[in-house]
């Protein structure tokens, strides 16, 4: 349970650093981002912090032999990009 907890909580926090260094805030990009060029960039940055976000919870998942890592930060990915999506609708 422990060991879990841990590899859940280590995945995500790992995912939400990626997202931070790659992407400014929704915000941010909401108010910015307006070109198809600006757009393409936050699109291919997002896909950049999942692409690291899901490859360190595979690594976790294997440690670990567990699939909670995986299955938590592809959750927490879906809703970065859901928010990001938003964002670049015009829609927060």
């Amino acid at each position: 349970m422990i060991a879990t907890a841990a590899g859940v909580g280590m995945s995500l926090i790992a995912s939400e650093h990626f997202f931070s260094t790659f992407l400014s805030s929704p915000w941010t990009t909401e108010k910015f981002a307006k070109t198809e060029e600006d757009k393409e960039m936050v699109r291919r940055l997002y896909v950049y912090a999942t692409a690291a976000s899901l490859a360190t919870s595979l690594i976790l998942s294997a440690i670990l032999k567990q699939t909670w890592p995986l299955v938590a930060t592809l959750i927490l990915c879906i809703l970065y990009i859901v928010v990001y999506e938003r964002s670049l609708a015009g829609k927060i």
